[in-house]
């Protein structure tokens, strides 16, 4: 890993609310070697991208498109037949902050489309990138280690048609709950499962890229894919790697290690398979801290030390075959040592 890469620090929407402070957070990033910087909503304020700019940092927007945790579930309650079935025939729980959308809606297809052209054209963003391009999985807690496997969605009946349609499978009429075609695919017709679940990704993505460079030609897209644990995240997730990564500009993986309940050494195994793949468009986000109080917003694992922060970015330092890093979250760099790490390792 070198100064010049791409060093971009993930920040949550509210850190600019406050623009003066804003501006000093952008400054401590620019001290430590962050030269770009990564969020995630469906608007953005003007003056905030320009304050990024000024500083000489990159300012790359995201959006969430089969997730709507950042209102409070609204598109779930205005449209309930976009909540996940699983494989049980049970909804699937919220879970922490998140639940899920099916993916498969063509016409909530469209509205995250329609953001990302919104976006694009409305402000000076350097690139964009898609969050939760995935079927529905919190797969920060579902895959760590001794969980039982996830429960496969969803098979909800819009989906179940579009499986119908694309594959040719028909389902036996005899079969009427979600419980039991849900079993007789997985049993019958796996293969064609994660096929077509891997298909409404990827041409997701292709289209996504299509409507963000027609409205900004030189804007960057960049997907946030889920790491590989175990052999299981393809076919929960639908992110078939080598048919979405010829599509970005960058792909990051997010090795949360301490959320995973994983040593530092995790990162390095599991980012191996993906560099052969994605190649210099690899862009690992690593975790820099760990959520003091899960009861607040979410279980980020235990309590991680600097140690612990300098020993994951010990497995990316002195790699010329990635495009970068992101840090997450950017604000955790501040005033407790951890960017002062990150700034020696750059040099």
């Amino acid at each position: 890993m070198k100064s010049e890469q791409f060093i971009g620090a993930f920040v949550f929407s509210d850190t600019w609310r406050d623009l003066g402070h804003f501006r000093s957070l952008v400054a401590a990033f620019q001290n430590y070697g962050i030269n770009a910087l990564i969020t995630e909503s469906d608007s953005y304020e003007e003056a905030a991208i320009d304050a990024v700019h000024e500083a000489g940092l990159r300012f790359y927007a995201g959006v969430a498109c089969f997730s709507d945790h950042s209102s409070h579930f609204s598109t779930l309650a205005r449209r309930p037949e976009l909540w996940p079935v699983l494989e049980t025939g049970e909804l699937r729980p919220q879970m922490e902050w998140y639940v899920g959308i099916a993916p498969t809606d063509r016409a909530h297809q469209r509205d995250v489309l329609s953001t990302i052209h919104s976006i694009a054209t409305r402000y000076p963003i350097d690139g964009l990138f898609l969050d939760f391009v995935r079927w529905p999985l919190h797969w920060e807690i579902e895959l760590r280690p001794d969980q039982p496997r996830p429960p496969d969605s969803s098979f909800d009946a819009g989906t179940l048609a579009a499986f119908q349609q694309e594959t040719g499978v028909r389902l036996p009429a005899h079969l009427v709950t979600p419980r039991a075609q849900a079993g007789w695919i997985r049993i019958r017709h796996l293969a064609e499962w994660v096929k077509f679940k891997c298909s409404v990704i990827t041409r997701f993505v292709k289209e996504a890229g299509t409507v963000l460079k027609g409205a900004k030609q030189d804007a960057e897209l960049g997907l946030f894919v889920v790491p590989d644990v175990d052999g299981r995240t393809e076919a929960l997730t639908g992110q078939r790697l080598r048919d979405i990564a010829p599509l970005a500009d960058l792909v990051s993986p997010m090795l949360y290690h301490n959320i995973l309940l994983r040593q530092p050494s995790w990162i390095g195994e599991v980012l191996a398979p993906i560099v052969q793949v994605a190649g210099r468009k690899t862009l690992p986000v690593l975790q820099v801290d760990s959520n003091r109080d899960p009861d607040l917003t979410a279980d980020w694992g235990p309590q991680m030390s600097v140690e612990d922060w300098r020993a994951a970015l010990s497995r990316v330092k002195g790699r010329n075959d990635l495009a970068g890093i992101v840090v997450f979250p950017g604000t955790s760099l501040i005033g407790n040592g951890r960017g002062d790490v990150l700034k020696a390792t750059l040099r």
